[in-house]
């Protein structure tokens, strides 16, 4: 579907930035800078969408701004091609004053939220709200909670076909300030800092009807206690319980590692060595919260989990381009030396990609189990949240028969991601900034499923009705089958 910015007559509301309109020529230029970088350095471009119809999008685009356009309309026309690419790692940012400016504006709702089959709860509330845990919100401003839902749906990146996870990004999101449905809610349907809604309790045949202020990214953020984002290091990262004899939970939040960095053989080392030791016949590995991260974390787990040895996750990697004339004052990323790539690391394929060698990055080459690699049972817990490195691990250990997935349908891609360096492309004029995948990575898997992330072999998705009893099907899942492989 083309969304064209003629029918978008939006505006940023509070968070307005100094410029927030762009005459013909800045919007021409920021979208003919955006497309040739994606055009270009995007190894999956066109890889679930014909090019075709991504054309017909650029054209509408310009098209729609022939008289210019504001920050949301340009913000927003970009989100949905982004979609469109069908890649997690594809989106953009908002220029950085209006994420400043949005930890205390009222753009919020004032609750964090649960989905489930096309229905939103409440779940996080401040102390003292008229609202409590599992009232459902029927409308908001008089629209239909669905209509809402479907329209900020639209701008949700998911790898390949995997659109049953734009959901779980709905309903909290990092790199969306928190959720991809206030985030794009802000910009679809701007609005002064009250906001009504139609509510109705678990169990009650009235509906009530309330207005409450809206909220601030910090405040929002506050309500459940989290931060924006997770990192390997935090110390509640990387956790273990013991709810059953002979069982151990490893709990692995998230593989990013880039920021505060650690040694990943120093956290699971230890704590492989301690269940061998103790006897351990099944561990149930949760990594439900986990979508990914960096590469020497899922590594290492995946050394303590896997049954063969040597292991490879990844059988190649290719870059479209190492040719960055035109882009190169625009782009960064978090390693300066990609912007200068050896050719002799990059051998030109035939087809005019270049292969990524094992001197440039090592992901190719085959690693040893670990001598403290786990010797029982292994049950995954799996969830929507999963994508990138995460898929890539299952890639490996969905084929081994001492590994039982349980839980829900995955994002990511079984063929592998568009990932590894991610360029961030900032708009001149805009401050827009587009995040552009570098790498194409094709996993190891014998024979994935084109677009798709993968199924576990038993299905325990959460439901309204669990979560509002505060049950956990998957982990009850995953209980009983380790009891009765004793």
């Amino acid at each position: 579907m083309l969304l064209s910015l003629a029918v978008l007559t939006l505006a940023v509301t509070q968070a307005e930035p100094p410029n927030i309109q762009f005459d013909p020529e800045e919007v021409r230029e920021d979208l003919a800078l955006a497309r040739d970088a994606l055009e270009r350095l995007h190894p999956g471009y066109d890889r679930y969408t014909e090019r075709a119809e991504l054309d017909a999008h650029w054209a509408a685009m310009a098209q729609a701004a022939e008289d210019g356009a504001d920050l949301a309309e340009l913000y927003l026309g970009l989100s949905a091609l982004l979609a469109d690419i069908r890649c997690d790692h594809t989106k953009a940012e908002l220029p950085d004053l209006v994420e400043q400016s949005w930890e205390t504006e009222p753009v919020y709702l004032p609750f964090r939220m649960r989905l489930f089959e096309e229905r939103m709860y409440v779940e996080h509330v401040a102390e003292g709200s008229a609202l409590t845990r599992g009232d459902e919100v029927l409308r908001i401003d008089g629209d239909p909670v669905s209509e809402r839902l479907q329209a900020a749906r639209r701008y949700m990146p998911v790898d390949g076909y995997t659109d049953h996870v734009r959901d779980a990004q709905l309903e909290s999101s990092g790199e969306f300030l928190g959720s991809g449905f206030d985030h794009f809610e802000a910009l679809l349907a701007p609005d002064d800092d009250q906001v009504v809604l139609e509510i109705q309790r678990p169990g009650e045949p009235e509906i009530r009807t309330i207005m409450l202020s809206r909220i601030g990214y910090a405040d929002f953020r506050a309500l459940s206690g989290e931060t924006r984002w997770r990192n390997f290091s935090d110390p509640d990262a990387v956790s273990v319980t013991r709810p059953a004899d002979g069982v151990a939970v490893l709990s692995v939040e998230t593989f990013v590692n880039y920021r505060t960095p650690i040694s990943p053989d120093s956290v699971f080392q230890p704590i492989f060595a301690e269940l061998n030791a103790d006897g351990v016949e099944t561990l149930i590995v949760d990594v439900r919260r986990n979508g990914g991260g960096s590469t020497e974390v899922m590594q290492s787990l995946l050394s303590y989990l896997s049954s063969d040895t040597p292991i490879q996750h990844t059988s190649e990697i290719w870059v479209t381009t190492i040719d960055f004339e035109g882009v190169r004052d625009h782009i960064q990323t978090w390693d300066p030396n990609a912007l200068s790539p050896n050719p002799d690391w990059y051998p030109e394929r035939p087809d005019g990609r270049r292969d990524v060698s094992a001197r440039a990055n090592n992901q190719t080459v085959p690693f040893t189990r670990a001598a403290d690699a786990f010797e029982g049972e292994i049950i995954i817990l799996t969830s929507q949240r999963n994508a990138s490195g995460v898929t890539l691990m299952y890639g490996v250990l969905a084929e081994q028969s001492h590994v039982t997935l349980v839980g829900e349908r995955t994002g990511g891609s079984q063929e592998g991601p568009t990932a590894g360096i991610i360029w961030f492309l900032n708009l001149p004029n805009s401050g827009i900034v587009v995040r552009v995948p570098w790498l194409y990575q094709r996993s190891a898997m014998r024979d994935p499923e084109f677009g798709q992330g993968f199924t576990p072999d038993v299905l325990a998705p959460e439901t309204y009705d669990s979560w509002l009893e505060g049950r956990d099907p998957a982990f009850e899942a995953a209980l009983e089958l380790a009891r009765s492989r004793r």
